[in-house]
């Protein structure tokens, strides 16, 4: 039991550091809504200063190229501690404030993936400012509390353990009180929920929040600096502490000082016992290594899945706009001019440049992997590096070793990689967003450290690897000095074309338009019938595929790996350098495996300007000025200027061939009175509505009830809607009507009975119940934005199957039977807008894409969720024509509106809401004359 305390005491100092830094993290969560990654890496930079001014007494300043350090001594100790210690403090808050100003504030209302890269932008360039002006070399860093042994308990240790954990525990019921009892507390965190009510209220958004980055820089960066003499300083000691600090602040869910700082130092001390667990006999020599660093990215998987949901709830921020997809056509005639102009120019270079082609060529099928996960999917992965890695180091074991010949060896290796990629991205499945890059950069932290880095699993010294050779021919890199043949250059052209045509194939494809359904709104994906789980495990799947082939061409490009070629730093230069090139296209892709580490981009820049270390800040730079100005990267800027140009010249041509007598076009458009259509009552349901007494009930719904804690939103909710019906659901806002629909379609849990086409609805899920049958509209619309008209009803009338999928790959364009489609759209009348995209379109018609959208899967209920809201009385009466079509030609109809008129004309029964309860139901004349649904909800003058 001695040791055991022992280790834990002695694990308060990482504890302490997981703590400060868990602390800061929850700092500007709470005072901004941003996540930062760069935490730990702004606080390092701290320590390295106040280390620099004990041994030289230069004070350096956060910048490079230009004069960057002051003397304020002659040597060794010539600088005061006090002035020291408060000089780095104040360097940590300089770069706090100038991170807000010129990167976080302009980014105040961009996207969570713009958010995220510019975050690791930053982390990027601090860490490699650090290399460049203090080198890699580790530093020991001089005591800087008391740390004199003391005597407890039979066991020794070093006082300042104690000493940390109380500076940690002080500072932290500081923050509490700051945030809890003064005013700029309490004003920072409603800052970061509601800007424009906080500015009501007298105070900047933008002043509280650029003090939030200081507060948090100040406090980490001081916490940090006290810790330094506890651990070997390094560029990477801070930096990959940021995992377990999530660990905690995740734990204490972003919110709770007390909580998060308790999971931080209890890491710490139990990290260390399982070290200590690591030393006994019994102990299995394979999980020795790194177990302790995996255990943060357990932590945070269970953490997240505890708070997470499958699907966002009702109310939760869903517009989360990302770059643009453009999906290529893949035209044989663009293609072909590509490769071949590659190929030449492979082989006509040699050495080092041959080389950077290789490497550029080899990078981009793992950038391919990131367009597929966060380009079409939305899925914020920083795991890409370690994924390829887990293929390479697969391959080492595979290939000749095992005696499985190329290309089997390769295609296997990147099955394994799909593997691990597919377990990284379950979590996914309840959480989204920057969680989601919290886990994957837990998962790359794991695979580097209890995989890479174990000896038991890989050699220490590298991991030697056979060269391909194909039908008796030798397709390896290199022969004798040549370091790049040709003949590999060449293979992995084809492998990258392959690859690049799936990835466009796959873009455009059936497979396609789900995962853009998803990435814009995995609500609305559900209720058409896509299942969100499999739809994002698939993703990651593919993504993880591609980014295990990348890796094991890039075990074939060096012979042997080790864990440098695959670390976490590596996995955040690649998301950096997709996101610069573009990370929604297969062009942003090529682009990005140009430029990036050791390509041809890099060789070109470091032969002409020794470009060297400066290459990584100029990276980090670049992401955040990306993030800033071009979130669609590279290649969509290029794409949106080649458009510009060709639309110019369109104009230009179109102007040349216009007649130049006006009167020949005079009148040609024009429209009179007699052509405006004249919005028609539903006249004939209204007055002669057909009888349903004998009709079958297609959905039954016996004493609902929804809660929400002691609430109850919907209260013992009873009704039926019978074949071919068309039933009205009214009621006052906040009666439960749109709660009722969620619950019917399975978005919130609920109690009762419901039975629909005579089964009772259980456990299934949304997509489940719409795929029979029961499908809905929205009352906030909920469209896919990247999708057209026609594709957002298409994508509701697919289903998917494995032999599908595959075909997606090949054939992506293959003829499908879109009549459903085709009868939809005619049937509310948008043929005419079927190529355009929903967001174009006034909001009238974009209600009516819903409703397209819902019929598409051929429904046998339609909830209508307050179709008529926004519209005129003209387009409401349109509509109402629209709904009477849609039932007669079968369809059942649950109506959700405020719209009285359209309400009582088209429906054939009529149940009232309030308070969550039944409390009257009848045909629209009984509806009329009801004196409790009078005084309740319609008021007097809909009664007269």
């Amino acid at each position: 039991m001695q040791q055991y305390l022992l280790f834990a005491i002695v694990g308060l100092g990482f504890g302490c550091i997981y703590a400060a830094i868990s602390m800061g993290v929850v700092i500007t969560y709470r005072g901004t809504g941003i996540i930062n990654f760069a935490t730990g890496a702004m606080a390092m930079w701290g320590a390295y200063v106040f280390d620099e001014l004990n041994r030289t007494g230069d004070l350096v300043f956060p910048v490079a190229i230009i004069p960057h350090k002051v003397s304020l001594g002659d040597g060794v100790g010539s600088v005061p501690f006090a002035l020291a210690l408060v000089l780095a403090v104040l360097s940590c808050s300089l770069i706090g404030l100038l991170v807000h100003f010129l990167v976080f504030r302009p980014l105040r209302r961009a996207p969570i993936l713009a958010r995220v890269v510019a975050s690791v932008g930053v982390l990027l360039a601090i860490q490699a400012l650090i290399v460049m002006q203090f080198t890699s070399t580790p530093r020991a860093v001089a005591p800087i509390l008391p740390n004199e042994p003391v005597d407890f308990a039979g066991i020794s240790f070093s006082r300042d353990r104690l000493w940390l954990t109380g500076v940690v525990i002080v500072i932290a019921v500081a923050m509490w009180a700051w945030f809890r009892f003064t005013r700029l507390g309490l004003a920072t965190r409603a800052s970061a929920e509601n800007e424009r009510a906080i500015g009501l209220a007298r105070f900047s958004p933008q002043v509280l929040a650029g003090s939030t980055w200081v507060l948090s820089s100040t406090v980490v960066g001081f916490i940090v600096i006290l810790t330094s003499p506890t651990v070997i300083l390094n560029p990477l000691t801070y930096v990959l502490a940021i995992v377990p600090a999530l660990a905690a602040a995740l734990i204490g869910r972003l919110s709770s000082i007390a909580v998060t700082v308790t999971a931080a130092l209890a890491l710490g001390m139990v990290q260390s016992i399982v070290v200590f667990q690591t030393t006994k006999a019994w102990w299995p020599e394979w999980a020795k290594a790194g177990l302790s660093d995996a255990l943060p990215f357990v932590v945070i998987v269970i953490a997240l899945f505890v708070v997470g949901d499958s699907l966002p709830s009702r109310g939760a921020v869903e517009s989360d706009p990302l770059p643009e997809v453009y999906r290529p056509k893949m035209r044989t005639a663009v293609i072909a001019p590509v490769v071949i102009g590659a190929g030449v120019v492979a082989t006509l270079t040699s050495g080092s440049y041959r080389f950077g082609i290789i490497t550029s060529m080899i990078v981009t099928i793992i950038m391919l992997s990131l367009v597929v996960l966060t380009g079409l999917v939305g899925q914020i992965s920083l795991a890409q590096a370690g994924i390829a890695g887990t293929a390479g180091f697969a391959l080492s074991k595979l290939g000749d070793a095992a005696g499985i010949p190329f290309p089997i060896s390769p295609l296997l290796a990147a099955l394994v990689a799909t593997v691990f990629g597919v377990l990284i991205g379950i979590p996914a499945l309840r959480i989204r967003g920057a969680q989601l890059a919290v886990v994957t950069l837990a998962g790359a932290v794991a695979l580097e450290k209890f995989i890479f880095r174990n000896t038991q699993l890989a050699e220490a010294a590298g991991n030697p690897i056979a060269d391909p050779t194909l039908f008796g021919l030798d397709m390896g890199i290199r022969e004798g000095r040549t370091i790049a043949r040709v003949e590999f250059a060449i293979l992995v052209l084809l492998v990258v074309t392959v690859c690049s045509i799936l990835v466009g194939n796959l873009a455009r494809s059936a497979t396609g338009r789900r995962f853009l359904a998803v990435r814009s709104n995995e609500r609305a994906g559900a209720s058409v019938g896509i299942s969100i789980a499999n739809t994002k495990l698939l993703a990651f799947g593919i993504a993880s595929f591609l980014a295990g082939v990348g890796g094991a061409f890039l075990g074939y490009s060096r012979g042997q790996l080790s864990a440098d070629s695959f670390t976490v730093m590596v996995g955040l230069s690649f998301l950096a350098f997709a996101y610069l090139g573009g990370i929604t296209t297969v062009s942003g892709a090529i682009i990005a495996g140009t430029f990036a580490p050791l390509g041809i981009g890099f060789v070109i820049l470091d032969r002409a300007l020794d470009i060297g270390t400066a290459y990584q800040i100029l990276a980090g730079i670049g992401l955040v000025l990306t993030a800033i100005f071009n979130p669609e990267g590279i290649a969509g800027a290029n794409r949106k200027n080649f458009d510009k140009m060709r639309a110019g010249l369109a104009a230009r041509a179109a102007a040349k061939a216009a007649p130049v007598d006006g009167d020949d076009a005079a009148g040609a458009g024009t429209v009179g009175p007699e052509a405006v259509p004249t919005a028609a009552a539903p006249a004939p349901r209204a007055t002669q509505r057909p009888s349903f007494d004998d009709a079958p009930v297609v959905l039954a719904i016996n004493e609902l009830t929804v809660r929400y804690g002691g609430l109850k939103a919907v209260d013992d909710a009873s009704l039926r809607v019978r074949e071919g019906e068309i039933v009205g659901l009214i009621g006052p806002n906040g009666a439960g009507k749109t709660t009722m629909i969620d619950a019917l379609t399975g978005f919130i849990p609920s109690e009762g009975r419901i039975e629909f086409c005579g089964a009772e609805l259980t456990t299934e899920q949304p997509y489940q119940r719409a795929r029979l049958g029961l499908s809905r509209t929205w009352q906030s619309l909920e469209l896919f934005g990247d999708l057209s008209v026609r594709e957002n009803v298409q994508v509701a009338d697919e289903r998917a199957t494995v032999g599908s999928v595959l075909a997606d790959f090949v054939k992506p364009a293959r003829p499908v039977d879109l009549t459903r489609v085709d009868s939809a759209l005619d049937l509310v009348g948008l043929a005419g807008d079927a190529d355009v995209r929903p967001g174009d379109l006034p909001l009238g018609r974009q209600k009516l894409v819903g409703v397209a959208r819902a019929l598409a899967s051929s429904p046998r209920v339609m909830l209508a969720d307050e179709p008529a809201a926004g519209l005129d009385t003209a387009e409401s009466r349109a509509l109402g024509r629209e709904i009477i079509d849609i039932a007669e030609g079968g369809v059942s109809i649950l109506l959700v509106d405020h719209d009285m008129g359209l309400v009582l004309e088209v429906c054939d029964y009529i149940y009232v809401l309030d308070f969550g309860q039944i409390i009257a139901e009848g045909t629209a004349a009984d509806i009329r004359a009801n004196e409790a649904v009078i005084d309740a909800y319609l008021g007097s003058e809909v009664h007269t």
